[in-house]
């Protein structure tokens, strides 16, 4: 797994509000359009995940699933 991708998607998520709807309204093809290429693993982490949540649950989400993400707005901070 490309952690990277998945930090560069939340990422986005947080700091993109068009992308933060496409996401909300379908996650497979919003990652897919904005040109994101992911393994298995990824997508399966990237389906668990409710990007309905606030900024700290998903936080506390994606340091559970082992992406080191700081939930500032940028990743990995």
């Amino acid at each position: 797994m490309n952690e990277e991708n998945v930090k560069k998607i939340v990422d986005r998520y947080v700091s993109d509000e068009k992308f933060r709807a496409e996401i909300r309204a379908d996650p497979e093809a919003a990652i897919r359009n904005a040109g994101f290429e992911l393994d298995d693993e990824e997508r399966a982490l990237l389906k668990s995940i409710d990007f309905s949540q606030a900024d700290e649950q998903l936080s506390e989400r994606m340091s559970a699933s082992g992406v080191d993400y700081g939930g500032s707005g940028q990743v990995g901070v």
